[in-house]
């Protein structure tokens, strides 16, 4: 990696966005490059929760995996994002899997430098502030999309995030080509393979979305919201 592709660590780096040029120089000086194969575990539960991440290329999936095994599908993180942020909130141990969904390079920095750095930078520190916050609305927003809706309002919910984070427009609608299988939609909704798949097939067969090969299309979004937030 050329030096001016490891800057882009920091220049991408969402909060690093309020600081000026030399702070980002000297923040840069901190963060590195690691790849990972498709299907490669960044880590684990229980791993130290000792760095935070952000996404060159490719995509990443967080998960939780309850005692019984099973697993839930937290969010999908692309480039640009950074996940691991807990560990600024004071986590010790990992309580999620972060699973390379592709071939991808993350650029990493160690929690203790980023904190050492936030000290001698308060728009820094504040910017952490806000990520860590934000998270738990996700969180409690997930939650809310488990407990209080059915399946469709579920599956619905999470094709409306799909499309917004990394959906691409077409002449048919909103394209997500995640390469998603059933499977991996049920862990995203909290829900069965079989039952994912039939409500997946009830709404085809209702216009609201057309399913190829690895990708779904939403023809028309608000439709979507409506079912979204019934």
């Amino acid at each position: 990696m050329t030096d001016s592709g490891r800057f882009w660590c920091v220049r991408e780096f969402s909060l690093a966005e309020a600081l000026e040029a030399r702070q980002k120089r000297e923040l840069d000086a901190f963060m590195q490059h690691v790849h990972y194969q498709k299907g490669e575990t960044i880590y684990f539960p229980g791993d130290p929760s000792d760095t935070v991440y952000t996404l060159h290329n490719g995509r990443v999936r967080l998960d939780y995996l309850d005692a019984s095994g099973k697993r839930l599908t937290f969010a999908i993180v692309g480039p640009g994002q950074v996940f691991g942020e807990t560990a600024l909130a004071g986590e010790e141990k990992r309580r999620w899997i972060a699973e390379a969904m592709e071939d991808t390079t993350l650029c990493i920095v160690h929690k203790n430098d980023l904190m050492r750095f936030a000290e001698q930078n308060p728009k820094f520190a504040l910017t952490i502030t806000k990520l860590i916050g934000s998270r738990m609305v996700e969180v409690e927003n997930k939650l809310e999309n488990l407990l209080f809706r059915g399946v469709r309002a579920r599956l619905a919910n999470t094709l409306l995030a799909l499309a917004q984070e990394h959906g691409r427009e077409t002449a048919e609608g909103v394209c997500i080509d995640l390469g998603l299988t059933h499977q991996e939609l049920a862990h995203l909704i909290g829900s069965t393979r079989e039952t994912t798949s039939a409500t997946l097939g009830d709404l085809e067969d209702e216009g609201l979305l057309t399913k190829r090969r690895g990708e779904i299309v939403v023809p028309d979004m608000e439709r979507i919201r409506s079912l979204a937030r019934a």
